[in-house]
């Protein structure tokens, strides 16, 4: 709970409140247009003629005129009074005046000052206790007000209204701006008059809970798609089965785009695009969207896959292609989409480890060993050779040997791998087992290489 500007509330005793005791009977002899709601923290009483060095801020004083019974000591009295912003002057008549004295009268009425008649027998300190009384009745009636809104705020909250909605709901009761902070605690930015702290802990509490039971639900949403998802993904479920989804998110279903993210950044897509439809599975995070600009997945700095433009039949083709370029973007790093899947070196990267391992040891492995054994050619020679796509004089010129030397390098790499660098199946097979290779040595770099 916390406030901004002022500390506690305060409850505001007003002329007003003391003029409508009966107990007092108090007679406005002087009431400005604005004086029976001037504020009254307290009473203080006096028989100076200059108060003002005791005088506090919206204090009612309290006199029995002993000392304004001189020339211009009423004009001194009324000065002081105005100076020190106090909230007005009671005469207690029947000790020293009968009747409230003219210069005293007129002085109230030149500065704006309220001027009340307190009946004789009534002691200054009535005044006090009606004060007290009236605060304490404030107070009994705000606390039931509280108590009234924090009864249809928890039920609004039981009902499934969200923080926002809570907040603009107290806000309108109490005429006031509140805000949750980051720990779902209320903060107080004005109008109106801030509640008792009391409500602040509870409000605060119930804040909490709406803000848990939003997360609650939102996550189980987002779960029940992922699994409508991941059926669509296998061909279990049909595309229009997320129709749904989509008209309630107000959605085209004939301009969609899918993106696909690392799982946990479920909560922070929600803060930037709080209009997707967000499915979480156990690996990752779907998000169905209006298709916009690209370049807004790379706004949030996270790993991401996109897919093409789609309508609703296309869902399933659009979830393949986001994932798949997922698994290119974790590799490379970055947003990838579409257009980065057409290379077979992308193609590669979406290959597991595993499923490259064959490449290594049967068409790499027996050369490198080889070439260990003998004159270490061999593997220069294919490198070159596929990078030249496939060109021998070339690969000749570019290692200085003679045309006849490199056809036998070839050969003899066939005999080891079993596949021909000069046939097109061959040279491919080959170029993967290079590619899985050095994925391989790049990734056990990565692995070993000492913190900077």
């Amino acid at each position: 709970m916390r406030q901004q500007g002022e500390g506690s509330a305060q409850l505001d005793v007003v002329l007003g409140d003391l003029l409508r005791d009966r107990n007092l009977k108090l007679d406005p002899v002087v009431l400005p247009d604005d004086g029976a709601s001037r504020q009254v923290s307290w009473v203080h009483a006096t028989e100076q003629v200059d108060p003002r060095p005791h005088l506090r801020r919206h204090e009612l004083v309290c006199t029995l005129g002993s000392a304004l019974v001189r020339s211009r000591s009423a004009a001194v009295f009324a000065s002081a009074v105005e100076e020190s912003a106090a909230a007005g002057v009671v005469l207690g008549i029947g000790e020293v005046h009968l009747e409230p004295p003219a210069e005293l009268v007129r002085a109230c009425e030149r500065r704006n000052i309220p001027l009340l008649l307190l009946p004789h027998g009534i002691p200054f300190l009535a005044v006090n206790d009606a004060i007290l009384r009236r605060r304490s009745q404030m107070e009994d009636e705000a606390r039931a007000q509280e108590s009234l809104l924090l009864s249809q705020l928890l039920t609004k909250a039981r009902s499934g209204s969200d923080e926002a909605e809570l907040l603009a709901y107290a806000n309108e009761a109490l005429g006031a701006t509140m805000t949750a902070g980051s720990d779902h605690a209320p903060v107080w930015a004005g109008g109106g008059k801030p509640p008792s702290n009391v409500f602040l802990e509870q409000f605060a509490s119930l804040l909490e809970f709406a803000a848990l039971e939003f997360a609650r639900e939102a996550t189980e949403r987002q779960q029940q798609l992922g699994q409508l998802i991941e059926l669509v993904l296998s061909g279990l479920a049909h595309p229009a089965a997320v129709l749904p989804e989509l008209q309630s998110h107000g959605m085209d279903a004939s301009e969609l785009r899918v993106s696909n993210w690392p799982s946990g950044s479920e909560w922070a897509i929600l803060q930037r695009w709080p209009s997707s439809l967000i499915g979480t599975t156990s690996s990752s995070v779907f998000v169905l969207s209006r298709a916009g600009s690209v370049e807004e997945f790379r706004e949030l700095g996270l790993v991401c896959g996109y897919s093409s433009r789609v309508n609703l039949p296309d869902l399933r083709r659009a979830l393949n292609e986001a994932t798949s370029a997922l698994r290119l973007a974790r590799s490379r790093g970055g947003v990838a989409g579409p257009d980065a899947l057409a290379t077979l070196d992308a193609l590669l990267e979406q290959q597991p480890t595993e499923r490259l391992v064959p490449f290594i040891e049967q068409l790499v492995t027996p050369i490198i060993d080889a070439d260990r054994g003998g004159r270490g050619d061999l593997m220069t020679t294919l490198v070159t050779f596929l990078g030249l796509d496939g060109q021998l004089r070339a690969t000749a010129a570019r290692l200085g040997v003679h045309v006849n030397t490199v056809r036998h390098r070839l050969s003899r790499i066939y005999e080891l791998t079993g596949c021909d660098p000069l046939t097109r199946d061959g040279g491919a097979d080959l170029r993967v087992g290079l590619w899985a290779a050095e994925r391989k040595r790049v990734i056990s770099h990565r692995l070993i290489r000492p913190l900077q």
